[in-house]
């Protein structure tokens, strides 16, 4: 039987989020001076560089960096399933690590954002998500349009209370309209939801920048009180895709046949 937001069979890892998803709190080595978040755990030092095709100065051809998402689920808990507004968000530490200036001037800004977690239920009532990386959203900004490609997400520390889930997204600025790469630079997101028991959840987050070639740049933590705008309801259906037939499909593969919902 799978553990509650077990990750196995799930080739793209709901690793590194949003999540917020989702994303967890980890602190890099390099600001382990800084106010202590939930947990211990870590940013990768340094990631992969991008390909030469998708950095600065380079046409962007969005059909061609496409990729076949997975059939990836993993378990939540009954608290965290439901659709969840965020309206502001406190940022509480900053670091440079070009410049080396840290700050830990807490500031808080609005940050209006709603998600939702849990799609499927199976045949004891347990509750799954769907993950689905690597998948891509686009966002159009004076005269530019970015790409935010999430390539990695997974569930990385567990409690009956709390979850942690990691991801890494790749964000790709192109100028309009000639269609030319303007920025490219990585991030690597851990962020902790804790159950509160009253309708919200709090939520701690770290977020490591990395530029083109994988180097860190920065590292920011905010926090936040999310409330709940709805309870869980199954989702059969969404963005053209048929998560009931999906979740069947990704039941069997795990030969968790009894856990296929009538």
């Amino acid at each position: 039987m799978p553990k509650p937001l077990a990750t196995r069979g799930s080739p793209a890892k709901l690793s590194c989020t949003l999540l917020v998803l989702g994303l967890l709190l980890g602190l890099s080595r390099h600001a382990a001076q800084c106010e202590p978040l939930q947990g211990r755990l870590e940013h990768v030092h340094k990631l992969p560089a991008v390909s030469h095709l998708l950095k600065p100065g380079i046409h962007y051809d969005e059909a061609a960096n496409k990729m076949p998402a997975s059939n990836a689920w993993v378990r939540v808990p009954t608290w965290l399933a439901g659709t969840w507004l965020v309206t502001q968000e406190t940022a509480v530490f900053r670091q440079n690590f070009s410049t080396g200036q840290r700050s830990d001037e807490h500031h808080t800004f609005s940050a209006r954002n709603k998600f939702a977690y849990g799609k499927q239920k199976d045949k004891i009532g347990q509750i799954w998500h769907y993950v689905g990386v690597p998948y891509t959203s686009d966002t159009q900004i004076s005269g530019k349009i970015e790409y935010h490609q999430v390539r990695e997400k997974e569930v990385i520390e567990q409690s009956d209370h709390k979850v942690a889930v990691r991801s890494k997204v790749l964000v790709i600025k192109v100028s309009k309209p000639s269609g030319e790469i303007d920025q490219t630079y990585q991030q690597e997101s851990i962020t902790w939801y804790k159950d509160n028991a009253d309708g919200t959840i709090s939520m701690e987050s770290s977020t490591k920048a990395f530029n083109a070639d994988g180097r860190p740049v920065s590292v920011t933590q905010n926090r936040a009180r999310i409330h709940r705008l709805a309870k869980f309801a199954v989702v059969d259906e969404e963005y053209g895709k048929n998560l009931k037939a999906l979740f069947h499909q990704y039941l069997i593969a795990q030969g968790w046949n009894s856990l296929i919902p009538d």
